[in-house]
């Protein structure tokens, strides 16, 4: 009778282990992830980049480069009105190569 006790309560332990661990990767809070195809057409190119457009406090900044923490011009471009994806690009810095990319890039943002 204990053994059948004690191998009903492992059943049942083991039962609710299960439970808890798919309740907790259906419940699992992830972020919003970016589309491999537009990811790739930053990636690799930061070495090469001049500017780096980045949201700060709310509107698209210009900075000298990835660490900076002073930029070079604060737009009028709310981050709050751009789509998911372009908010996640700017979370890591958008590059921009020279000074005619950075016109384009914050051209599409703007409009």
């Amino acid at each position: 009778m204990k053994i059948k006790t004690a191998l009903l309560l492992c059943l049942m332990s083991a039962a609710a282990l299960s439970v808890c661990g798919a309740w907790r990767s259906l419940h699992r809070i992830t972020g919003p992830i970016l589309p491999e195809e537009v990811a790739a057409r930053f990636v690799g190119r930061e070495a090469d980049a001049e500017y780096f457009l980045r949201d700060l406090d709310g509107c698209i900044a210009v900075f000298p480069d990835r660490r900076s923490r002073e930029p070079l011009k604060v737009t009028k471009i709310e981050t709050a009105r751009l789509r998911q994806t372009d908010r996640l690009l700017l979370k890591d810095g958008i590059p921009a190569g020279d000074d005619g990319e950075l016109l384009h890039l914050l051209e599409d943002l703007g409009s």
